[in-house]
This record gives C-alpha cells, structure tokens and sequence, in this order.
C-alpha cells in the first residue's frame, strides 16, 4: 500500500539528485530516505531512481511521477500557507 507521506520524500530526492542533501532538506536521516524510496519502489512495483555512490538519477517512471506530483503537491503547500494566515 502507498503511504502518501513518502511522496513529499520522492520529490525531495528528486529535486535535490542524493539522499543526503535530501535528507538535510527534510530534517531526517540518509538512512530513513534511502528505506522511503525502497517502499515507494515497491508500492510502485517499479524503479524510480538509479543509485550511485553519490547520486541518484531519476529512470523514466521516477520522471513521470515527478511531473504527476510536482503541482498538485505545490498547490497543498500554497492553500494550507495561506490558510494559515
């Protein structure tokens, strides 16, 4: 079953191509990333990206999850900063 709180993890990876920098980013360890990104691989049924020692690349089904979560997941964060105001 996917968990949607690995999704804002995905993008994180995405956007910053290594575990690390995206583990910085959100406050957790390189380990608790690398483990989200197994579970999402396997809720997919897919990889979504291409490891190396020091990098990550996203393969063609991370590209498309990518461009189906960048807005929708944009937009929560805009609507709940401004309903907080």
């Amino acid at each position: 079953m996917l968990d949607m709180n690995l999704l804002p993890l995905f993008l994180a990876v995405a956007e910053e191509d290594n575990f690390r920098a995206a583990a910085d980013r959100l406050g957790v360890t390189r380990s608790a990333v690398s483990q989200g990104m197994r579970r999402l691989e396997d809720a997919f049924g897919t990889t979504l990206v291409t490891r190396t020692t020091r990098s990550v690349r996203l393969t063609e089904a991370g590209e498309r999850l990518r461009e189906a979560l960048s807005q929708p997941l944009s937009d929560i964060a805009t609507a709940l900063r401004s309903g907080s105001g």
